[in-house]
């Protein structure tokens, strides 16, 4: 059987084995970046494992220190409030002396990061739930000691389930608040949108398919031909029209102004969680 081929790294590690880390697996395996039997998961749950293995026919197991053991990249996937218990010294010693770290617990910082793994290269990025569908965002920042090929594995491994920009960690908050819980509020816009169809005399699932696939549609236009959103928005407002009938109601509800709060609510929490 032929090699698969399309990372410097040969053996992928997880510690967790939730949605994202799920997701990621999805679309490394999807893009042919890696074999099966070469992506290893630590998780803590052994329902959790036999589901990974069955699906994916990776090697999942409860054992992290045996997960971590000879791979060349570990991902640390754990939530953010679980990894004092989960990224232990002990996890850590098991770990191969010249692997690297890249971690998907967006609020953890580099420096915390190296607090857990100290004398490793790490990758830190804040990746969204799209991942799930293929159609994820994610920032990545490095520390100094991340080097091209690192960067280059990190980058196929994020594009194999969604968009991705390299940014310096400053703007990792402001990207939090944007496309992190991002998902969130327009899962809120296509709830309201087809509430407001239920309201017009539409089927509720008709609504809803018809709010979710206009804002995904959006969404991907508004990506791919590189216009500016206004742009785009005035193709679709007749001078007198419908169109701007609505977009007049939203501005005097100040729909606007709603997600400039929301953007800086976010902010704000962060700090008070970050303490």
């Amino acid at each position: 059987m032929e090699e698969i081929k399309g990372l410097a790294v040969k053996k992928i590690a997880f510690v967790g084995g939730g949605a994202m880390a799920e997701a990621i697996i999805k679309g490394i395996l999807g893009g042919g970046l890696l074999a099966a039997k070469d992506i290893f998961v630590g998780n803590r749950t052994q329902k959790r494992c036999d589901y990974l293995n069955e699906k994916y026919g990776i090697n999942a197991m409860t054992d992290n220190k045996a997960a971590v053991a000879d791979a060349d990249l570990v991902i640390f996937a754990v939530k953010p409030q679980v990894a004092p218990v989960a990224l232990t010294p002990e996890l850590v010693a098991a770990m191969k002396k010249d692997a690297w770290v890249l971690s998907i617990m967006g609020s953890v910082s580099l420096a915390q990061l190296h607090a857990y793994a100290p004398g490793f290269a790490v990758i830190r990025t804040m990746p969204n739930t799209p991942l799930a569908v293929g159609a994820g965002m994610t920032a990545i920042c490095c520390d100094d000691a991340v080097t091209e090929t690192m960067r280059a594995d990190a980058a196929a491994i994020f594009s194999s389930c969604g968009e991705i920009e390299f940014v310096d960690e400053k703007a990792i908050e402001a990207i939090t608040a944007i496309s992190g819980c991002g998902p969130g509020y327009c899962f809120v816009i296509i709830d309201a949108l087809a509430d407001a169809g239920v309201r017009a005399g539409l089927p509720r699932a008709l609504a809803i398919k018809l709010a979710a696939q206009t804002l995904a549609g959006s969404g991907k236009l508004c990506v791919e031909s590189g216009l500016h959103p206004a742009q785009l928005r005035d193709q679709v407002t007749s001078p007198g029209g419908t169109t701007i009938a609505g977009i007049h109601a939203l501005e005097n509800h100040g729909v606007r102004g709603a997600f400039y709060d929301a953007v800086m609510a976010v902010l704000e929490r962060s700090k008070e969680l970050q303490g």
